[in-house]
């Protein structure tokens, strides 16, 4: 199969190129390396075709999409924090470059196309743990961004009869490719072996659901290969967690490895973030077969062993 990657430099995309191409598959991927950077491919080489451009303009979309049978539309201005400081990019990008994606792979004859959405579209939840039926009250920008890129998707498969599969991820960690991530887990780990104080927003008992960047490419890469799943949302998560027990795990691994104490310390909650979130990861794992492998400590482990690395 030969998949188009939009957001191929970036942290999800460059792992799941690396891991297409350990499958099989052949590779072209979009990126206008904003955020990401082509050279975390670099030892590729030619196993992957590269179009530094992007998802707005549609000569670069065409050139991506030159006999592509699927694509995954990774490329998004990500984080909460990031869109609200700049509103009119990520409107721009995560909705006018979504609708220019779909359009491209409805006038192409793209076969199917997997969309990375996030948990952020359910916003608060009213009961959890949250099933794909629940509602969809998204409380910040990249929320709202991904529903409509969502909404975009579904519209195209019911007018156009594009295979498409909405991919709601819960918070995504782990060592991939390109490991310069903003959430909660390694910016966490960076300040522990730093000597610096772990920050928690709120009391700490907010519940997030954790799923690694490598069982994040299994199921896209299951999303692109299973038949009959077109025009399905699937959330994809792992094990739920307080911000609470995730510094406190962070505090242990970091001084099992060091031997230095990690202080952890409060501050008043941001806005637009919810309180308690866990998944139901039913439905993915009956219609993709997908088990994670991933257990939050371990990629915990594993992000510390990775910076320690670094910096030697």
């Amino acid at each position: 199969m030969r998949v188009a990657v939009t957001g191929g430099a970036g942290y999800i995309g460059s792992t799941l190129v690396r891991d297409l191409l350990a499958e099989g598959h052949s590779v072209t991927t979009l990126d206008n390396q904003v955020k990401g950077s082509y050279r975390h491919i670099d030892y590729l080489g030619d196993r992957v075709e590269i179009v530094d451009g992007d998802i707005r303009c549609p000569n670069d979309l065409e050139a991506s999409l030159k006999g592509a049978d699927a694509i995954v539309h990774a490329a998004a201005l990500s984080d909460l924090d990031v869109c609200n400081e700049n509103p009119d990019e990520a409107i721009s990008t995560n909705i006018y470059g979504t609708y220019r994606v779909a359009e491209a792979a409805v006038r192409n004859g793209v076969g199917r196309v997997v969309f990375c959405s996030s948990a952020a579209v359910y916003g608060k939840p009213a009961s959890t743990p949250v099933t794909e039926k629940h509602a969809t009250h998204p409380l910040n920008l990249y929320g709202v961004t991904k529903l409509a890129g969502e909404k975009l998707f579904n519209a195209a498969h019911a007018n156009n009869g594009l295979e498409t599969v909405n991919l709601r991820f819960g918070n995504v960690f782990g060592v991939g490719i390109y490991t310069n991530w903003v959430g909660v887990i390694p910016k966490f780990v960076a300040l522990a072996l730093e000597g610096k104080p772990l920050t928690v927003y709120g009391d700490g008992a907010a519940t997030r659901d954790f799923i690694h960047v490598e069982d994040i490419t299994r199921a896209i890469i299951l999303s692109l290969t299973t038949n009959g799943i077109g025009g399905e949302t699937l959330n994809i998560g792992n094990e739920t967690t307080t911000v609470n027990e995730i510094a406190e795990i962070i505090s242990q691994e970091v001084n099992k490895e060091t031997d230095k104490p990690v202080k952890i310390t409060h501050t008043p909650a941001r806005l637009g973030e919810t309180k308690e979130f866990s998944y139901n990861t039913s439905k993915i794992r009956k219609t993709l077969g997908f088990q994670p492998k991933w257990k939050l400590r371990d990629g915990v482990e594993q992000i510390i062993r990775h910076r320690l690395k670094v910096k030697k």
